[in-house]
């Protein structure tokens, strides 16, 4: 236990919260290991018990850990279904995080522009509309596009008419958050007009019904940013 670091920081709950991941992915704890006990924690961070108490339920909520009726604390076997949740999927490294998400985007978003061609009406095509216009307002600014960007998609996911769909988007809002965040830092400035180009041109199939050309504009949008991490 002498790799575990001292607790510097404040807020002390998420420092704490920070280092447990850390120490899980560098595998000094493993998949049903036993984590220490809250008396070894505090005396190893350096910090008090409501402190260590507040971060193992913040990392039970991210089902990181898990409490054994009298046996103990232990680390999860994280499953791609944790991924959903933004804590649990921060232990994957940012690339990986954006890859993992951009495959299953691909296949989920797909359905979503294909229904949104085929049902959007004209409040939704005002809403997408105003979602570019932010976006490129962001970009001529050279401010942050990520509040934009999930919203472009947030907003075409609305036009789906499909409340699963429009759930699982909102589900996904932090981590595609983070996610978009991290690949704009991958983006020179032409490619971040390429890729507001691209939002258009899913938008323009969208608003000319045309479902097929919908899907292959996303396609070709995500594929295009996953080209920044080959």
């Amino acid at each position: 236990m002498n790799r575990i670091a001292r607790i510097q920081r404040r807020k002390i709950s998420g420092e704490i919260v920070d280092e447990i991941k850390r120490l899980i992915s560098e595998g000094v704890f493993s998949p049903d290991d036993k984590l220490p006990s809250e008396t070894e924690l505090c005396n190893q961070f350096g910090v008090g018990r409501s402190s260590v108490r507040e971060a193992l339920s913040m990392l039970a909520a991210a089902e990181i850990i898990e409490t054994r009726q009298g046996e103990g604390t232990f680390v999860r076997k994280i499953q791609i279904g944790n991924y959903i949740h933004p804590l649990a999927l921060s232990i994957v490294t940012e690339k990986q995080q954006t890859l993992h998400l951009l495959e299953m985007r691909r296949y989920v978003e797909s359905g979503i522009v294909e229904l949104a061609a085929i049902r959007r009406d004209q409040n939704d095509i005002k809403e997408i509309r105003k979602t570019l216009l932010d976006l490129e307002m962001k970009l001529q600014l050279g401010e942050s596009e990520m509040e934009a960007d999930f919203n472009f998609h947030m907003a075409v996911a609305s036009a789906s008419k499909n409340p699963l769909l429009i759930q699982t988007i909102e589900n996904l809002a932090q981590v595609m958050k983070q996610s978009i965040e991290y690949a704009y830092k991958e983006k020179n400035l032409e490619r971040r007009w390429q890729s507001l180009q691209e939002h258009k041109d899913i938008f323009s199939h969208i608003e000319n019904q045309d479902s097929l050309g919908a899907v292959s504009a996303l396609k070709r949008h995500l594929e295009n940013i996953s080209k920044l991490f080959s």
